[in-house]
């Protein structure tokens, strides 16, 4: 056995520290867009080593966690309705 196989035991299930730009559109099923714009608006953490950028695991898994709680009410369809400028008292 090599220290390499005996090693890669310990590591196995365990999440990573970071993913690629291109990792994390593959698990997350988002476009290279919308993952940018989440790195730039600060909704992704990220980790510069060099020029490559890392976006950290646990900030994508934030991202992608369902919330429990009230869910937003879907939008009806349609214009909304003219009040003709009468407001109700």
């Amino acid at each position: 056995m090599s220290i390499l196989t005996t090693g890669l035991s310990d590591y196995e299930g365990a999440k990573p520290l970071t993913v690629t730009v291109a990792t994390a559109k593959r698990l997350s099923g988002l476009g290279n867009t919308t993952i940018w714009a989440l790195i730039k608006n600060q909704t992704l953490e990220t980790v510069h080593v060099g020029r490559r950028t890392l976006i950290t695991f646990r900030s994508l898994e934030a991202l992608l966690t369902p919330r429990s709680g009230p869910r937003p009410q879907p939008r009806r369809p349609g214009r909304p309705r003219k009040t003709d400028g009468l407001v109700a008292t």
